[in-house]
């Protein structure tokens, strides 16, 4: 833990769509994903705008002229009409027009505002991406300022739109730095670098022994595949021990990595060997090396221990 801080790290923000962490300042048009009230592109302060905000007042300002253009209509067909009855006619026409355009808006809203979301972001992209690198500097800052606190709460809410391995590294990076706990809101899987990377293996020792539930398949996948870069590092065979620990709570991983579990029975802790004893028990026919090791390294060790003897 030498040169690590403790840190309380703000709640991360929860959203149904990743795009709804945008927002967008109405004095410069800058984007931005961060809880800042000031704009990092013009400074302005308590002037953004969140992207349902913005959609809705697209779809406010269509509704708007296409009831004018409807009007309109309708007040031709009036003024042109030659007798009582014909203007009586297009004003009746007029109000059905708008009624059953209405009705269509109604019907059609979520889809309406789904296309005019996709047409806001694809029109936007290049200025959406230019606001997210403002926000990637911003933490950049906060990191040069040994504030790796921040530098990560910015990183992490930016990485839900930008997933590339330099965003994922300096997250890493940051989370080196601090004392993990098993209370923390951490992340793993979205940290997976694209090659071997010793930091994430750092970060994983360390999130592994807080948090072994943060083990997943990709994680194992990662593991399998750099396992004798990993072997070489200095706390690599005891990292290793642990995600072999962790892949137990599954029960499909004690036989999907069966031979990362089988160089490891013998550091497994107590109630881990006990789960994979049992369920080579319920499961004969799989995996048998793993199991015949699993349960000599049971009978050596918890021999007299009556909970492994139903296993043995």
């Amino acid at each position: 833990m030498s040169g690590r801080i403790p840190v309380e790290l703000r709640k991360a923000r929860q959203t149904v769509h990743t795009y709804e962490r945008l927002k967008q300042c109405t004095r410069c048009g800058a984007y931005s994903v961060l809880w800042h009230d000031n704009c990092l592109s013009c400074g302005a302060e308590r002037k953004f705008l969140s992207i349902g905000d913005i959609v809705t007042s697209v779809l406010r300002r269509n509704v708007q002229r296409d009831a004018l253009i409807l009007a309109a209509i309708a007040c031709a067909a009036f003024y042109l009409a030659r007798s009582f009855e014909e203007m009586a006619l297009a004003a009746g026409a007029g109000v059905v027009l708008i009624a059953v355009y209405a009705l269509l808006r109604r019907r059609y809203a979520e889809a309406l505002m789904n296309a005019t979301l996709r047409k806001l972001l694809l029109g936007e992209n290049r200025a959406i991406r230019k606001g997210i690198l403002l926000d990637v500097d911003d933490a950049a800052s906060d990191m040069e300022d040994g504030d790796f606190k921040s530098a990560y709460e910015k990183l992490r809410e930016i990485g839900a739109l930008i997933t590339g391995s330099h965003i994922r590294n300096l997250k890493i990076y940051c989370l080196n730095r601090f004392i993990l706990r098993s209370d923390m809101e951490l992340e793993l899987g979205t940290l997976i670098p694209d090659e071997f990377e010793p930091g994430f293996i750092t970060y994983l020792y360390e999130a592994a022994k807080v948090n072994p539930g943060l083990v997943q398949r990709d994680t194992l996948d990662y593991v399998q595949k750099y396992r004798v870069q990993i072997g070489g590092m200095l706390e690599g065979r005891a990292t290793l021990a642990l995600v072999a620990a962790a892949a137990l709570r599954v029960k499909e991983y004690a036989f999907e990595y069966a031979s990362l579990l089988y160089d490891f029975v013998d550091e497994l802790p107590r109630e881990r060997l006990l789960r994979l004893c049992r369920l080579m028990k319920e499961n004969p026919d799989r995996a048998p090396e793993l199991r015949q090791k699993a349960l000599e390294t049971a009978a050596r060790k918890y021999g007299n221990d009556p909970e492994f003897e139903g296993c043995l």
